[in-house]
């Protein structure tokens, strides 16, 4: 590989030599057309060539799996979603002091080497690590469910009285239903809560011990606090 590379660096180099060259001689001698026309696209040629070595081996180091973790703002912000998955792009701008614009164009790096995934919940993209696998998805899913209030105040309640339906959690939080509802098809979908549903017309609701568990992980970051790095 690094063969290759020095090859792909030397190559255009030595063709711009050739064609200087090249030129010197054509300019010493009487002008024909053929002659410099070829002198023409080959020093187009040589342009290009050294352009796209200078992006893909030169001035901007190509990012890898192996060095995508060197630059400290990735590093940064892989740790940031470890610790916090399910955050989405304007809140990790914000947390470690970045613009919103760079925080994502660091973001798409660490995506494609595979480091971070991004999944689109509630009109946001948040973001978790592949390294968990399916089980770091859950998690920033049901984080990312769990940072809007009304979502965390339907999960306390039902943690203190399971078996409820939809209308007596919306009495006692002052919720309108339509609103309790949203939100309970969520966390159903992400396994927080499930459902017995012998009586179709006022299913309960309680939760899961995947939501006790992330109710409890997100109180825990809640009480702990963020600092940018």
């Amino acid at each position: 590989m690094q063969i290759f590379r020095k090859i792909l660096i030397g190559l255009p180099i030595f063709l711009l030599l050739l064609i200087f060259t090249a030129e010197s001689v054509v300019a010493a001698e009487p002008i024909r057309p053929d002659i410099t026309i070829g002198v023409s696209i080959a020093v187009i040629i040589a342009i290009i060539a050294t352009i796209i070595t200078f992006f893909t081996f030169g001035g901007i180091k190509y990012v890898t799996a192996e060095n995508v973790l060197d630059t400290e703002v990735r590093k940064n912000l892989y740790e940031y979603i470890d610790e916090y998955p399910g955050s989405h792009l304007r809140e990790i701008a914000r947390e470690l002091d970045l613009k919103p614009s760079n925080a994502a164009w660091h973001l798409r790096k660490l995506e494609q080497t595979n480091l971070v995934r991004s999944r689109a919940i509630g009109g946001k993209r948040v973001f978790y690590l592949v390294e968990g696998g399916i089980a770091a998805r859950k998690e920033a899913i049901a984080e990312s469910i769990l940072r809007n209030k009304n979502a965390r105040d339907i999960m306390t309640y039902l943690q203190g009285n399971p078996g409820k339906h939809l209308l007596e959690i919306a009495h006692a939080l002052d919720l309108n239903h339509h609103t309790v509802k949203w939100h309970i098809k969520k966390m159903y979908m992400a396994e927080l809560i499930d459902g017995d549903t012998s009586n179709s017309a006022y299913p309960v609701y309680y939760p899961t011990e995947m939501g006790n568990h992330a109710l409890q992980s997100f109180s825990d970051h809640i009480k702990k606090p963020k600092t940018a790095s």
